[in-house]
């Protein structure tokens, strides 16, 4: 973006601590903010009638939670709110609609990031039908780490098995193989990762499309 294109949306932006399981938006309600994380990781569920909610899609430093508004909607049946705690900017629907109708540079960024998602979403759905969870785990915290530039962060089994969409139990045993491999620590609701090449030894290829995927995206 120009500069004083990026100043002018900046000024009527906020920055504020979000911590984990505060909502960004709610199912099929109007989607009145749009939120650009800096840290941290927001979820994108889908809730089930009867059932727990499923994961659609994670949210990081590399895009925004909202996406709905860029495609002219301003409601979904998903929901978001923060799974990893961390710092997000935020900015009203209506100005933010405002500053993409004024910037050619700011819609197409807007557009390559939600064609990406698109082709993630596709990725994921064939990666949760044919990959094991002890994989998809491996995937899940990998993608993590990338996006907490850390190899420490908060996460509880509750939520993993959110995510994966699989009951707690399946996600004890994953991530008791994971340890017994010594390529995690999870202890009290903290996860280390210990041997990131070896996580990603055990992840399925999945991991390793996303990551380019949003590698691409943050370079054009």
């Amino acid at each position: 973006m120009k500069p004083e294109d990026l100043q002018e949306i900046l000024s009527c932006m906020s920055i504020h601590d979000i911590d984990i399981r505060e909502p960004l938006y709610e199912s099929n309600q109007p989607i009145d903010t749009a939120y650009f994380p800096e840290s941290g990781v927001m979820s994108i569920v889908t809730p089930i009638e009867g059932g727990p909610y499923v994961e659609a899609a994670t949210v990081g430093y590399e895009g925004m939670v909202g996406l709905p508004l860029i495609l002219g909607a301003n409601a979904t049946p998903t929901m978001a709110f923060c799974q990893v705690a961390g710092r997000v900017w935020s900015i009203s629907a209506a100005d933010l609609l405002q500053h993409v109708e004024r910037s050619a540079e700011l819609s197409l960024a807007l557009r390559r990031y939600t064609q990406t998602v698109f082709d993630l979403l596709a990725q994921s759905t064939a990666c949760n039908r044919l990959h094991t969870i002890e994989e998809r785990c491996a995937r899940w915290l990998l993608l993590t780490q990338d996006r907490m530039s850390s190899d420490t962060f908060h996460l509880t089994q509750e939520f993993l098995a959110m995510m994966l969409g699989v009951h707690r139990p399946g996600v004890s045993l994953a991530a008791k193989g994971l340890q017994d491999a010594n390529l995690i620590s999870y202890k009290h609701g903290k996860v280390t990762i210990l041997d990131g090449v070896g996580l990603e030894e055990v992840s399925c290829a999945c991991y390793r499309i996303v990551r380019n995927a949003f590698d691409k995206l943050v370079c054009v």
